[in-house]
């Protein structure tokens, strides 16, 4: 049956990615993304070196992620191609009989 818009929000598990294109910005991104452990958010960030393989990192999975934080990364100078998506959940599936 159907669950509140509120209940199903709150248990999904979202994935933001971000390119990193200026040093400088790592710091806003730390400030608004706030400390790991306050949510089930994926952060993934590229960092746009100029090489012809650029790091990906995950940051971490455990971080309180929704529109209003991608908004506000989107505006932060240094930062580029800001995505919030719903994270894709690889396994722990059962079969159950």
């Amino acid at each position: 049956g159907a669950r509140p818009l509120e209940e199903v929000k709150g248990s999904a598990q979202m994935q933001l990615r971000l390119d990193v294109l200026q040093p400088q910005a790592l710091q806003s991104l730390a400030t608004l993304l706030g400390p790991e452990g306050a949510g089930t958010g994926e952060v993934l960030v590229r960092l746009c070196t100029g090489m012809s393989q650029e790091p990906l990192l995950r940051l971490g999975r455990q971080f309180h992620l929704d529109s209003e934080v991608a908004e506000r990364l989107a505006s932060v100078e240094g930062l580029a191609n800001v995505a919030l998506t719903a994270r894709r959940n690889t396994g722990h599936l059962r079969l159950v009989a």
